[in-house]
């Protein structure tokens, strides 16, 4: 549980403390007064990135030199940030290696820019593969990055006018090593996650929702790669690969970008977060954080009543509203309020 998040030159706040120590904590203020920005900095402080900027220069206030994000848990988790980089404790030790950082502070986030897994491109949907199995395997992230190495050093070979065979066979047979070790990795994470979706379906009253992985390869990899030898020299590009792949996120059995409604997209985006978080609770027997921004918006009451079985089920909650009449009743009565 989070007992206490501390700001200071982040986003908007210059200096800001916030005493948490509740199952249920809920975030009320109007719109740009920097609800989000609480839950970004819980999230800063698990994975080491935000879900809103790849910049992390833009979460320092304008006109100062530095920001620091504390979380205090079991243990304090704390992000400095300059432009100089970022720096990461526990505790007061320094932590030199991300891969060391995330996955302590365990947080599963839904936020509205969470459509892009239906609405965005194959590499949201990727990233949320890559992000969501990484923080809880670290050998799939060092296959990760040793994949994006290699991958880098057979597209720069392939960019020369005169290209080394030898030497481009010697990088797929690299590449397909890691290849079949991240693709497996997926495909098991995929199989956990559609198993919590089918009784969460049906608890958020909704249609079967299913996610289907769609490779670009065979299962024989190295031929998929020599058959692809010469468009990959052609557009001196790798065409085929992890990083070419994508999730298909079907509701029933019709693909949801297709058809579903806005409504009907945010709702399965919960239902993949809630999927998560179960996930993460079996994988490592410990309850994920869950940070619901907005989360009641364009929900009817149906799937209002669904989701407070999980918010009231779950070791500790946060949310964010405009307006407390949005929160059921049923909530509110346990609920610590701040407003921002």
């Amino acid at each position: 549980m989070i007992n206490n998040i501390s700001l200071k030159n982040f986003r908007l706040f210059e200096d800001i403390n916030l005493n948490t120590n509740n199952s249920l904590v809920i975030l009320s203020g109007k719109n740009a007064t920097g609800k989000t920005s609480i839950l970004e900095s819980i999230y800063l402080c698990s994975t080491s990135k935000s879900h809103r900027t790849d910049d992390l220069d833009n979460l320092i206030l304008n006109n100062k030199d530095f920001s620091i994000c504390e979380i205090k848990s079991d243990k304090k988790y704390r992000m400095v940030l300059s432009k100089d980089g970022k720096k990461l404790f526990i505790n007061k030790q320094e932590i030199k290696k991300i891969s060391d950082f995330i996955g302590n502070l365990n947080v599963v986030m839904f936020s509205p820019n969470d459509l892009n897994l239906i609405n965005g491109s194959k590499h949201n949907r990727r990233h949320f593969l890559d992000l969501e199995i990484s923080l809880l395997d670290k050998s799939y992230l060092k296959a990760s990055t040793a994949y994006k190495r290699i991958l880098k050093e057979r597209n720069e070979l392939l960019k020369n006018q005169n290209i080394d065979i030898i030497l481009l066979d010697i990088y797929t047979k690299e590449l397909c090593e890691y290849l079949d070790y991240i693709y497996k990795k997926r495909i098991s994470f995929l199989e956990d996650i559609n198993k919590y979706l089918d009784d969460i379906s049906v608890n958020l009253g909704i249609n079967k929702i299913k996610l289907k992985y769609q490779k670009t390869y065979e299962d024989d990899l190295l031929k998929s790669f020599k058959n692809k030898e010469k468009l990959d020299i052609l557009t001196k590009v790798t065409n085929i690969g992890s990083h070419r792949d994508d999730i298909l996120i079907y509701l029933d059995d019709k693909i949801v970008i297709n058809y579903a409604s806005e409504g009907q997209k945010r709702i399965i985006c919960i239902a993949i977060k809630l999927a998560l978080k179960e996930y993460i609770k079996n994988n490592i027997n410990q309850e994920p954080i869950l940070l619901l921004d907005d989360v009641f918006a364009a929900l009817d009451n149906d799937k209002i009543r669904g989701l407070i079985n999980y918010v009231k089920n779950s070791k500790q909650v946060f949310i964010t509203t405009t307006s407390i009449l949005e929160v059921p009743d049923e909530l509110l009565k346990n609920a610590l309020v701040l407003r921002i």
